[in-house]
């Protein structure tokens, strides 16, 4: 499998995840992790920037409105910086941007180590 493709393994395991050990996991499996680690990689690499959409897209169908609102509620859009061509869709802006807060963060952090 092409390595910017893994999301779509990633997200199928999401309802085991979900299953065994509850929503909150699911939701830092797949947004906190596997999603931000493919934002990261978007910003260096068009194959996985051209990706990034659809991995967005799915995200929002294995959780409803209510889930991913909660676990975004933290973000204000108008703080986040990043690469414009990155959020492709006005309906995926919350998502990608909570992913250039938390990668804002992680840099943040570890320059201080």
């Amino acid at each position: 499998m092409d390595l910017h493709r893994m999301w779509t393994e990633q997200c199928a395991a999401v309802s085991g995840i979900r299953e065994a050990f509850g929503t909150q996991q699911a939701l830092n499996y797949l947004i906190g992790e596997k999603f931000l680690d493919f934002v990261e990689a978007a910003d260096k690499c068009d194959e996985f920037r051209h990706e990034l959409p659809a991995f967005a897209a799915r995200v929002k169908t294995l959780f409803d409105g209510s889930e991913l609102a909660a676990y975004l509620a933290p973000v204000d859009i108008s703080d986040v910086g990043g690469d414009a061509a990155i959020v492709r869709c006005a309906s995926d802006q919350q998502l990608v941007s909570q992913a250039w807060v938390h990668l804002a963060e992680k840099s943040s952090g570890s320059q201080g180590a």
